[in-house]
């Protein structure tokens, strides 16, 4: 489920070394690069799949050169992490009623590459030590809570029934729709994600109405 979510991670590592007056556009533009190959590098074969030289070959640079950036790979992962958030942050704001959920799917399909990263690399986070564990623990009960707050927003206007338990709805909310990503990013000829959702989000709509 695309959505916004907060972490402790910061969006601001500092380039080791890097003298701030003479490299900071060429820093920003190299970081840039560097964030958008890992972007699809980790979508594909997940944080554990990519190796650093295979991402330094990716934007035509050493593996040293490219830590010099972020200094391990993990700090790296989390500026990805971080940079997806800021693109999700821009759109929280247009999904504020449950019938504007249904455009969900289509919002999730135009960014395909990122719906895919999160999903990958939220499955490689299940265990506790795993670098992302409690980002993604964080970021389901955000999605969650998010659910929640449009749910009684609605219930609060009169849309929606009186006796809904809104905290197992907002729960299979999430459930479904993240359900439904991961079969359509492992079929996607045959599962239409847009329509998908939108037909959920009818259907749900309907059941719940006051």
């Amino acid at each position: 489920m695309s959505q916004t979510s907060r972490t402790g991670f910061s969006s601001s590592l500092r380039l080791a070394g890097a003298d701030a007056r003479r490299r900071q556009p060429r820093g920003r533009h190299r970081r840039e690069q560097i964030l958008d190959a890992a972007i699809e590098l980790f979508a594909t074969k997940g944080y554990r799949g990519t190796g650093v030289a295979e991402l330094a070959e990716r934007v035509g640079m050493t593996p040293t050169g490219l830590l010099y950036y972020f200094g391990t790979k993990e700090r790296l992962l989390h500026e990805v992490v971080a940079e997806r958030d800021r693109a999700d942050e821009l759109d929280a704001a247009s999904f504020v009623t449950l019938e504007s959920l249904r455009d969900l799917g289509q919002h999730n399909v135009e960014t395909a590459v990122l719906t895919r990263l999160y999903t990958v690399l939220g499955a490689e986070s299940l265990d506790a030590d795993d670098p992302l564990h409690d980002f993604f623990v964080e970021r389901y009960e955000t999605a969650r809570g998010f659910a929640r707050s449009i749910l009684a927003a609605d219930q609060e206007r009169g849309a929606l029934r009186s006796d809904i338990d809104l905290d197992q709805i907002a729960l299979e909310i999430v459930a479904v729709l993240m359900g439904l990503e991961v079969q359509w990013l492992a079929d996607p000829d045959r599962i239409d994600l847009a329509a998908a959702v939108s037909a959920y989000i009818d259907r749900l709509t309907a059941e719940l109405s006051a």
